[in-house]
């Protein structure tokens, strides 16, 4: 078997790569890869055509790479969605093979929802900020004599009372979005005992496990105690969590966002957390990000915000190496990569 040449400008695991690869392939490691700067475009359309393979992540592979790119036989694109990146008209039009890396990073995701689930739930993060600014110490606290050991108050304005979580074993999750990680969200929402709805109208629930409900839009929006929203962004799904929509959720509900800043109207979001039709809410995701200092979003209260770190770990880039790995050696048998876009 001829031996491939292959630029590798995304972050991967090389020592694994390189284990069970490089018998048959060679590759180069540039770009984002060295120092997580992306290529410069001009200089991505100058190396391209030495190579037989291009394994991506951030860089834009445009009809001008791909006119450049004589000896490209396949892209491995680390990224779910890859129609905002790579021309995939032009890939189909070369014969080139494009494969993506849908699902690598739903465990990063799904860890994060249910740390705002806990979060939101118990005040972690609130009343941390509350003795961190020194608003909750002992000057401003009643403490029995006969609890010091255990409480730090029991009347109305202790923390025992003031910050009394819910439990989430008694509390509904519903979940806008049935793929990857709206499955494995899920997943880890039924070991802690909570009813799973589930709405996505694009999907047939196939090997839908006996936990989950599969439910329409009102019944989802309408039941759930605490919704996460788990979609991508079309011209159908934007703006689709609204002043109307907000005001349909049950009384004291909680909403979750990591997938993308504009399903969201952020002032409507802000006004359901100010009148207290929202109990609570966390993104990861902004319609401007990074986000503005004067955002609506700073100010608003119980309101989690996150700097897109969501899809964000160590596990991320060892699950995206393996899918790569996947993807090649199927190519290389002659198979069609499972993850495959395009297809010559």
């Amino acid at each position: 078997m001829e031996r491939l040449r292959a630029l590798v400008t995304a972050e991967v695991n090389r020592e694994v790569l390189e284990a069970k690869l490089s018998s048959a392939v060679d590759f180069v490691y540039d770009g984002y890869n060295l120092d997580h700067n992306v290529m410069p475009h001009d200089e991505l359309v100058r190396k391209i055509g030495d190579y037989d393979i291009l394994i991506c992540e951030y860089d834009t592979i445009s009809a001008e790479v791909f006119e450049a790119a004589k000896r490209l036989r396949m892209i491995v694109c680390c990224r779910g969605g890859v129609k905002t990146v790579v021309d995939l008209d032009m890939a189909m039009r070369k014969g080139v093979v494009v494969c993506n890396n849908a699902g690598r990073n739903s465990g990063a995701v799904t860890d994060m929802a249910m740390g705002y689930i806990l979060d939101m739930t118990r005040n972690i993060t609130r009343t941390n900020n509350l003795i961190h600014s020194r608003k909750l110490v002992a000057e401003v606290s009643t403490k029995p004599s006969e609890y010091k050991d255990t409480v730090w108050g029991l009347d109305n304005d202790s923390p025992f009372i003031r910050f009394r979580g819910r439990s989430i074993n008694h509390m509904s999750l519903g979940l806008i979005g049935f793929g990857h990680a709206g499955r494995m969200l899920a997943k880890k929402a039924h070991a802690f005992d909570m009813k799973i709805l589930a709405y996505d109208p694009y999907s047939d629930f196939q090997n839908k496990p006996d936990y989950v409900s599969n439910v329409t839009w009102d019944e989802v929006i309408r039941q759930s105690d605490i919704i996460s929203v788990h979609c991508v962004l079309t011209p159908q799904t934007r703006n689709m969590f609204s002043a109307l929509v907000f005001s349909q959720m049950k009384d004291g509900a909680y909403f979750i966002n990591t997938s993308r800043g504009e399903l969201v109207v952020e002032e409507d979001l802000v006004a359901a957390l100010q009148s207290g039709k929202l109990a609570g809410a966390a993104i990861d995701v902004t319609r401007q990000e990074p986000i503005s200092a004067n955002s609506i979003l700073v100010e608003a209260p119980n309101l989690l915000i996150t700097p897109h770190i969501a899809g964000s770990s160590d596990d991320v880039q060892y699950c995206g190496t393996m899918m790569v790995i996947d993807s090649l050696t199927e190519f290389l048998t002659g198979k069609k990569p499972s993850n495959c876009v395009v297809y010559r």
